[in-house]
């Protein structure tokens, strides 16, 4: 664009030069008309533009390779010579950033599309943005820029393998809210056992008819509520948050482990971490449309330094899981605390073998050898 002004000044300079020393009518007009060529060029870009739209939709179906079609719609009666737009599509999940530039010529009241093949290195929530176009007015002496604010956004999954899981018990088949042998609870409909008074029990508890029977104080020890059989906690913190192939390999276990527990339970429940918040985020697993929703959440959150574990025992206090399974990089600080007496199992990335101790089950997995290091795993 610089040297096309600086062509045209030389040729406006060229013509003044040739009608000084050639006062005629024809190199009057030539003068004039470069003069005013310009002028009018960059007057119409200053009048262009006003309605110009950039917009995004997926053309394609979700098992496909993602592709946007990206329309510029020109309603003006007024060209323009060039528009250049620069879309941009980031990884939500990795920060990963690819550019597409888009450029063409529309004509007055008219509308073009192209369409992108998005190509995703790594799983995650994709965003696909135009935060501004290029105008250029016919001469492509000057140019100006029109803010657009359209998104598309996609969900690439990473991959999904059968895991051939094994359950321990029956118990995956169960339906929720039962009550827990393994711990202590408040659940007032579901008495284990009665006993003798202990100082620091609630007084609530206390069995007022067998304890004038017996001239005694006995307590009720109640059952504790399971509000799911399976929590799976996507936990992307340690130095896994700095490893793309890490980290895909960490989403494609915690994906295959969800839906081969979807698959074969009714109860399921998965978490992850808000890093902006600290927050535990759980969501409850109905049905596939629960599953698609919450892929297109922990997919969207930057991978985390910090542990889900930092701040998420409360949030499993509050609704008691019979088993929960730790996809991630390390073990937690206080797991069994967190735990609160249920069965753990932590599928450990960047380790090998398995091991068992307090309740806890550690299983380590690889990046080049996942799907046999967790083949037919119990759980």
């Amino acid at each position: 664009m610089l040297k096309r002004r600086i062509a045209c000044i030389l040729l406006i300079i060229s013509a003044l030069i040739l009608y000084l020393f050639d006062n005629e009518s024809v190199t009057l007009a030539l003068l004039l008309a470069l003069i005013v060529m310009p002028a009018v060029s960059v007057g119409l870009l200053a009048l262009s533009g006003r309605n110009f739209r950039i917009s995004m939709e997926r053309t394609t179906q979700p098992d496909e390779n993602p592709v946007v079609r990206v329309t510029t719609e020109n309603p003006d009666f007024i060209p323009l010579a060039a528009v250049e737009a620069e879309v941009v599509c980031t990884n939500l999940r990795t920060g990963e950033a690819d550019s597409y530039m888009i450029r063409n010529t529309p004509r007055p009241k008219s509308t073009q599309s192209v369409d992108l093949e998005i190509l995703p290195k790594n799983a995650g929530r994709y965003e696909i943005a135009v935060s501004s176009a290029i105008l250029t007015d016919p001469l492509q002496l000057s140019s100006r820029q029109v803010t657009c604010s359209d998104r598309e956004y996609i969900t690439i999954m990473p991959e999904i393998f059968d895991m051939h899981i094994s359950y321990a018990s029956d118990a995956a088949m169960l339906e929720g809210d039962r009550s827990s042998d393994s711990r202590r609870g408040n659940d007032p409909g579901e008495v284990r056992s009665i006993r003798e008074y202990v100082p620091g029990d609630p007084v609530r508890n206390i069995h007022w008819k067998l304890s004038e029977k017996t001239d005694k104080l006995l307590v009720k020890e109640l059952g504790n509520p399971i509000t799911d059989q399976f929590l799976v906690i996507l936990d992307t913190a340690h130095e896994v948050s700095q490893i793309p192939a890490a980290l895909e390999t960490v989403a494609s276990v915690f994906v295959s482990l969800v839906e081969t527990i979807r698959r074969d339970s009714s109860g399921l429940s998965i978490g992850w971490t808000d890093p902006e918040t600290g927050r535990a985020v759980i969501r409850k697993i109905s049905e596939e449309a629960d599953l698609t929703a919450a892929a297109d959440e922990y997919l969207a959150m930057p991978a985390s330094m910090h542990s889900a574990f930092e701040r998420i025992d409360r949030d499993i206090a509050e609704s008691r899981y019979a088993h929960i399974i730790i996809v991630g990089s390390m073990v937690p600080d206080g797991i069994e605390a967190i735990a609160n007496g249920c069965q753990v199992t932590v599928l450990l990335y960047g380790e090998t073998g398995s091991s068992t101790e307090n309740n806890v089950t550690v299983v380590g997995f690889d990046s080049g050898s996942c799907k046999s290091d967790l083949a037919g795993i119990e759980i």
